[in-house]
């Protein structure tokens, strides 16, 4: 009798004290519903609520050993470590994502590593690694059919290509990813590559057809009320006119993406934007 009550009490502290078990499903859905509220928090630069939330759905994901979503999570993590400039910390993140998805073998979740991978390298000024991450996350996204990783992929050898000042090949992947935008109909990638095609053609001091692209690119930003692409823009349609030496559009679109700033609270790049503005301008 003893060790058929013993045997119960086992098996009560294994349900967890009497109640029911969880199954993997259930696990599996916390885990999802932890990463939504992650994409939440992160969506509203709440960066420490967010890291809270994915590293929850990782531990959850790593209990259920549920491969695809361990790989998300460590992605999500990378991201808001960058997002925090722990920018050895993301790569770290990065890597043990890109370990899990060469077990998978996806060539999706691949490019979207690499890519993620590349950008933090390129954040430490690592070109060379940053383009090596680049170039295999185009193999993996040549495997798919034509869209955003595609795209993304070409877009980040161009900023490599840039950076390096190597403005021909910057204009050339920069060009081939337009395309693949307009072949999708990718509103919002049109509108990235258009900014970023203008961003090079002022680099190149061809500023007729940098505010052709760069008005493309604010046009396409507005209507899809994309602060992010239209602050970016706003102060590349600013440098064309300090470079133009045209003040009355150099104050007209530092005073929209001041005010934009202002509303965002990034009182730094507001002190910024108004010192340039002194300089080249005058009060």
């Amino acid at each position: 009798m003893r060790d058929r009550w013993l045997g119960l009490l086992v098996l009560a502290i294994a349900m967890g004290c009497g109640g029911p078990a969880k199954t993997t499903v259930d696990l599996q859905q916390k885990a999802i519903s932890l990463n939504e509220a992650g994409y939440f928090y992160y969506r509203e630069s709440r960066w420490e609520l967010a890291k809270n939330k994915f590293e929850q759905a990782l531990a959850y994901n790593r209990l259920i050993d549920r491969r695809e979503g361990i790989a998300s999570n460590l992605n999500n993590l990378g991201v808001i470590a960058q997002e925090q400039a722990n920018l050895e910390r993301a790569v770290t993140h990065f890597q043990e994502a890109l370990a899990v998805n060469r077990e998978l073998g996806a060539p999706a979740g691949l490019s979207e590593t690499l890519n993620n991978l590349g950008l933090a390298y390129q954040a430490q000024g690592l070109l060379k690694e940053a383009e090596a991450a680049y170039l295999e996350a185009l193999d993996n996204a040549r495997q798919l059919p034509p869209g955003p990783l595609l795209a993304l992929s070409l877009t980040h050898l161009g900023d490599v290509a840039r950076a390096r000042r190597d403005y021909m090949a910057a204009l050339n992947y920069y060009h081939q990813a337009l395309m693949v935008d307009q072949g999708g109909k990718d509103q919002r990638g049109r509108a990235m590559r258009a900014e970023r095609l203008g961003r090079t053609f002022l680099d190149l001091r061809d500023y007729d057809r940098a505010v052709m692209y760069l008005n493309q690119a604010l046009g396409d930003f507005r209507r899809l009320q994309d602060t992010d692409g239209i602050a970016a823009t706003l102060k590349d349609l600013t440098l064309v006119a300090l470079a133009r030496g045209d003040h009355k559009d150099a104050r007209l679109n530092a005073a929209l993406l001041l005010g934009i700033y202002q509303t965002r609270g990034q009182e730094q790049e507001a002190r910024e934007l108004e010192a340039l503005i002194e300089r080249h301008v005058g009060n």
